[in-house]
């Protein structure tokens, strides 16, 4: 729903140690900065969520339900102008047939904007 439109991955990069991470740009264009909020654009914190979450499906190759979130932490506002371009690391433990475990975060240069730890499960 939001990739290919309020964002775009740019490319993906693999460690060794099983952590991807995904190259994001923003759409600064997008409707919804319009809104949220006029004249101060700002990625709201479902948004965030659904990059990261866009970004795990992309890994898995399956539409995800996240149903349960440990941990969410916003540390700096997502701004379009300012952070058009991100990385989104993953790190996905989908060795568990029911629940797939999710630890991400979204940074840039140094920033962290935000992590999360969840679970989720293949719909």
């Amino acid at each position: 729903m939001l990739k290919d439109d309020f964002f775009t991955i740019k490319g993906k990069e693999s460690s060794g140690d099983g952590q991807v991470t995904y190259h994001v740009e923003l759409n600064a264009d997008h409707a919804i900065f319009k809104g949220h909020f006029p004249g101060n654009p700002i990625s709201p914190g479902v948004c965030n969520i659904g990059m990261i979450k866009a970004c795990a499906e992309e890994e898995i190759g399956a539409s995800l339900f996240i149903g349960n979130m440990k941990q969410v932490k916003f540390s700096h506002l997502i701004t379009p102008t300012e952070n058009k371009e991100l990385d989104i690391e993953l790190k996905i433990d989908a060795t568990d047939s029911e629940a797939i475990k999710l630890v991400a975060a979204i940074v840039k240069d140094g920033t962290k904007f935000m992590d999360i730890k969840a679970e989720a499960r293949k719909e």
